[in-house]
């Protein structure tokens, strides 16, 4: 378990390492802050995430909600929660994602790093992260206790990545080694062993569940596979199909998990 107090004073301050994998970070969003909103921001991404993903996560009324849509990129997740009547605000590390953001939505994003916001405490109603969090895994306490700060109480925060829970991490692991864009840092992640014992800094649990094969690898991930965009079109309703009738069956890996905590 996490103890609270003794964990905070053990990190007031970052390590070299910490601070590497930030700016590692900061630079490499920068470079693919274009192409991760032509890949991520497509209407087919957006369809597939809307159906597997956001409509199970987003069970709770989020209209007139003051919402943080943190490591945001471009706004990825921003139009489905405009959609839903959140008020948004962005945040990522990126300057650039942050300038593309403000043009694309008319909003505030803060050009700042999740693990240290600046942000006053108890502003937000919810904060949401989709596929950051596996980023900056020096920094997850850190990341994990400022959400909790900036977050009211009984606020939502809601995330979705990677899952490290399944026979398939090992082909993931290799990937990671392998593809240059990725820090030696970065990572799948653990819900019961890396996250879940962040609920004791004052969460509670409200739903948690795991996803994502086939679909969720060529469309959702077309920027690191590779899918070419105009492809998406032809493969999306056959893959799609496909992943809704073999989710279902033994050992066929759930590529990704997701979660709703509440402030307590």
């Amino acid at each position: 378990m996490i103890n609270k107090e003794d964990d905070i004073a053990a990190d007031m301050s970052l390590s070299n390492s910490q601070l590497e994998a930030i700016e590692y970070q900061k630079q490499r969003y920068d470079c693919e802050a274009d192409d991760y909103q032509k890949h991520h921001g497509d209407y087919y991404s957006q369809l597939y995430r809307t159906e597997f993903v956001r409509n199970k996560l987003f069970n709770f009324d989020v209209e007139a909600k003051i919402v943080l849509d943190a490591m945001c990129a471009s706004g990825i997740e921003t139009e489905y929660l405009i959609s839903r009547k959140a008020l948004v605000t962005g945040l990522d590390i990126s300057p650039r994602n942050a300038e593309l953001y403000k043009e694309r939505w008319q909003r505030e994003c803060l050009a700042t790093s999740i693990h240290e916001t600046g942000i006053e405490s108890d502003t937000f109603d919810v904060v949401y992260i989709y596929g950051g969090l596996h980023h900056i895994i020096p920094c997850l306490g850190e990341t994990m206790r400022e959400v909790h700060r900036i977050l009211k109480s009984g606020g939502y925060f809601v995330f979705v990545e990677p899952n490290k829970d399944t026979w398939l991490n090992a082909l993931r692991v290799a990937w990671y080694k392998l593809d240059n864009r990725f820090h030696e840092t970065e990572e799948a992640l653990s819900y019961p062993n890396q996250l879940k014992p962040y609920l004791n800094l004052g969460f509670q649990e409200i739903s948690s569940f795991t996803g994502g094969n086939i679909a969720y690898l060529i469309i959702s991930q077309s920027l690191v596979l590779g899918t070419p965009l105009r492809w998406k079109r032809w493969l999306y309703p056959v893959l799609v199909g496909l992943e809704r009738l073999i989710t279902p069956l033994p050992l066929v890996p759930k590529l990704y998990l997701a979660a709703a905590w509440r402030k307590i």
